[in-house]
């Protein structure tokens, strides 16, 4: 028998087009010898699945759906929400509590790679060379001059939770700090302002199952934008993806290397993108994407490309690697 896998988007944040696009790529290039996939998508009032006769409600009892007077629950869920509650811990949660399989990591691993200051705490606290930062809840509490004797400008303002850069910021003087910490409370209840880290973006792609970790190719980043920011990301005439990253090959191991006892140390599961600040001899991650996107046009499959694996390979060791719950 072909496994059910309900293939999940949208979501309950800006990234929920994002996530649609990943999944609509899930959706085209699966493994249908292997697996029978229905796409789901979360809206904040109703979950739904799409079948040959039309939606059907997801009962979230058992995250089970009927069509044609049969009931169907999948056998796992590949999840392509991006933000929350697919990002975030929320939607693993509810799935450890029905005994549902899924293919990111566990309610701990999403909910504190999530929070960009618990996980640059971590990193620090792991050995890794992540930035410092401090973290704001209110915007009363931000003043540029008391910032700027704990850490030192040029500065990142960005949602303490999220993704896709939405809300970013790069400050270089305490006149521009409110405007863009008004920017960034308009996009989460906290806000991270985060020591700008020199150097050229790279991200490295990691396949994650139970005991291997697999580094896939480095990609090297380079915009048109100040930063890679949302438009950067998602409009491709802002920015230029190299893959492979043109650094030195030692270097470009290392990157590899670290990306790989990241995704290891945080427990990572599926596929991850660990993004870093790169001078020669030294990666200084920025970011764990738990949920990386996976468009036709995303970094991941550009990476999987690079190291001889296509989209159809990637997304069914994606599901192999599903956590049993």
């Amino acid at each position: 028998m072909k496994k059910l896998v309900a293939v999940i988007c949208g979501g309950y944040s800006g990234e929920a087009e994002v996530a649609a696009k990943s999944a609509e790529m899930v959706m085209k290039n699966i493994d249908r010898e292997r697996y029978r996939p229905v796409l789901v998508t979360l809206e904040p009032l109703r979950w739904y699945a799409h079948t040959d006769e039309g939606e059907a409600e997801i009962d979230k009892n058992n995250f089970s759906f009927e069509t044609r007077g049969v009931n169907y629950r999948p056998d796992l869920c590949l999840i392509m929400v991006h933000g929350t509650p697919g990002e975030d811990g929320k939607l693993q949660g509810y799935f450890d509590m029905i005994g549902m399989p899924y293919t990111t990591g566990s309610v701990m691993n999403t909910s504190l790679t999530f929070n960009k200051l618990f996980t640059s705490r971590m990193l620090r606290h792991l050995g890794f060379d992540a930035a410092r930062g401090m973290v704001f809840r209110h915007p009363s509490e931000v003043d540029g001059e008391t910032v700027g004797k704990e850490l030192k400008y040029p500065l990142f303002v960005k949602p303490n939770e999220g993704g896709s850069s939405l809300g970013v910021s790069k400050v270089k003087s305490p006149d521009e700090l409110p405007a863009a910490a008004e920017l960034a409370f308009s996009k989460g209840s906290s806000i991270l302002i985060e020591e700008f880290l020199e150097g050229r973006e790279v991200t490295c792609g990691v396949i994650c199952g139970a005991e291997e970790f697999e580094a896939l190719a480095v990609t090297e980043i380079s915009t048109k934008k100040e930063f890679f920011d949302f438009a950067a990301k998602y409009a491709y005439d802002q920015t230029e993806e190299i893959t492979p990253a043109r650094i030195p090959e030692e270097d470009y191991a290392l990157c590899r290397e670290i990306s790989k006892n990241i995704a290891a140390a945080f427990e990572c599961r599926g596929v991850v993108r660990i993004d870093f600040k790169y001078t020669p001899g030294r990666f200084r991650p920025i970011e764990i994407n738990t949920v990386p996107g996976m468009t036709e046009y995303s970094i991941v499959p550009q990476q999987a490309a690079a190291s001889g694996i296509d989209k159809r390979e990637l997304i069914s060791r994606m599901i192999e690697s599903a956590r049993d719950v």
